[in-house]
């Protein structure tokens, strides 16, 4: 494997690391403070920041490849940052309740 095939593949899985760090980030913060809108943006936007600072990451070492295979990482790192963004809010939209019903299970003892 060439040295861009491994960059392919941690940018890939870096981009990709952005879903559980920040669904957990959520979770947590829900079941502690009960707030439901805030966390969500917040988890989102952390998401969102992961993959921004992975397709710059990207732009930095791939210039010197060629263009298309910038350009072609750029497309690869917004398609996984929506798909990201979209199961991420899926997620937590549907452990909303259980997140909160684990909030007031907490806070009750």
């Amino acid at each position: 494997m060439s040295e861009a095939d491994l960059n392919v593949i941690f940018y890939t899985l870096f981009l990709l690391l952005g879903l559980p760090i920040s669904y957990k980030y959520a979770k947590f913060t829900v079941t502690h403070t009960g707030m439901v809108l805030p966390h969500f943006f917040v988890s989102m936007m952390l998401n969102l920041c992961i993959g921004s600072i992975g397709i710059v990451g990207w732009i930095f070492f791939s210039v010197r490849i060629s263009r298309a295979f910038t350009i072609g990482g750029i497309y690869l790192g917004a398609w996984i940052i929506s798909i990201s963004l979209v199961t991420l809010l899926v997620l937590l939209m549907c452990k909303r309740k259980s997140m909160i019903q684990s909030f007031h299970y907490h806070s009750s003892k």
